[in-house]
């Protein structure tokens, strides 16, 4: 997994290059407060392949929805590259930047926030197409509204057309999130946690839906979740994020089956064992917090693995390949543990 920058390769859709997001905070008190550095995203590297679901798993605050908000050009990058089919997006304005949102769209977590209650549905699913569109007829536009909304299993269509985001129950809410996502047929969707905010019994059809217009549509999709199991129903690849960190990716059946990293094996533990994750959890993972402060002189998972080593203080492990695809940044995978732990015996 190189890290320096290189040119897009013609089958992949997005790429990121060492990507950095810092963020400056004061600390103590009023008169003696000083600044401090926030790491949310250190030196992420990732591409997607046209075509291709990728998933950033981690807890909350590693940085997953930091990334998705820089390739979306929400949030602006401290440092590195973002290539989104051949165009650094990093190196563009405002005004080109606009120009390419018809490609590229997100679907936000919580439907209750990113719907305007004072508009109807058909407003909403009108303001992408005025804004892109100029050009085309009401007419024209309301039949593509209506189109989205068979889509999206709302049907039948023109009964939602005059309601208001109250009057529909929370997966509808969310259909009509995705339906203004991909109501101008973009290329690559993100789509940051989309139904953590859902009941249970309705998760899986928003799920299904989103794998069936993938298909139809043939999108490139960034999709977010703390749920293994999602990412898992969900996603062609998986990558493990942790203080702003990837610890680890891979295809999703490598992730599940053999996860090399210690954070990503006590995710999959989580999923597949919950009782013995509970008993054996001080051997898979040592309680504690994301920090995400100051430059790491060591592994950023040091503090919370059980399997720490002298080395692991003092060296940054980077991405390197274990098999076909499958990445992992911990010494245990790049023949150093072994020499490490021998130190450590001798010097006891």
């Amino acid at each position: 997994m190189a890290i320096t920058q290189k040119s897009q390769s013609n089958d992949e859709l997005v790429t990121v290059q060492n990507l950095v997001k810092r963020f400056e905070k004061k600390q103590g008190a009023f008169f003696r407060s000083k600044k401090a550095t926030v790491y949310a995203v250190n030196n992420v590297n990732f591409s997607i392949k046209k075509g291709e679901i990728l998933g950033i798993i981690g807890e909350s605050g590693c940085g997953k929805t930091t990334t998705a908000r820089m390739i979306m050009r929400l949030t602006k990058e401290s440092a590195g590259q973002i290539l989104f089919d051949g165009q650094d997006l990093c190196r563009l304005g405002d005004r080109a930047v606009r120009g390419i949102r018809q490609k590229m769209q997100m679907i936000f977590q919580d439907p209750y926030d990113s719907l305007n209650p004072g508009m109807t549905i058909l407003e909403i699913l009108m303001e992408p197409l005025h804004a892109h569109q100029k050009e085309s007829t009401f007419e024209k536009k309301r039949d593509q509204v209506l189109q989205i909304l068979n889509h999206i299993e709302l049907r039948p269509a023109e009964s939602f057309l005059q309601r208001y985001p109250h009057q529909l129950s929370g997966g509808q809410r969310q259909r009509i999130a995705i339906a203004r996502a991909l109501i101008l047929k973009p290329k690559f969707v993100a789509a940051d946690e989309p139904t953590s905010m859902l009941d249970v019994s309705v998760r899986m059809g928003v799920l299904q839906l989103l794998k069936s217009l993938k298909e139809e549509m043939g999108l490139t999709m960034l999709f977010i979740t703390h749920d293994l199991s999602t990412a898992a129903y969900m996603c062609d690849r998986i990558a493990v994020m942790y203080q702003g960190n990837i610890v680890e990716i891979g295809p999703t059946h490598e992730i599940l089956y053999h996860p090399s990293h210690p954070y990503t094996r006590a995710l999959v533990a989580v999923v597949s064992d919950l009782n013995h994750f509970l008993k054996h959890r001080q051997e898979l993972i040592i309680d504690g917090e994301v920090q995400n402060e100051g430059i790491q002189r060591g592994c950023p998972f040091l503090v919370r693995c059980p399997h720490q080593v002298d080395h692991c203080r003092n060296t940054v492990p980077m991405l390197e390949r274990i098999s076909s695809d499958h990445y992992v940044s911990c010494i245990h995978h790049q023949g150093e543990f072994e020499s490490a732990k021998a130190a450590n015996r001798h010097a006891n």
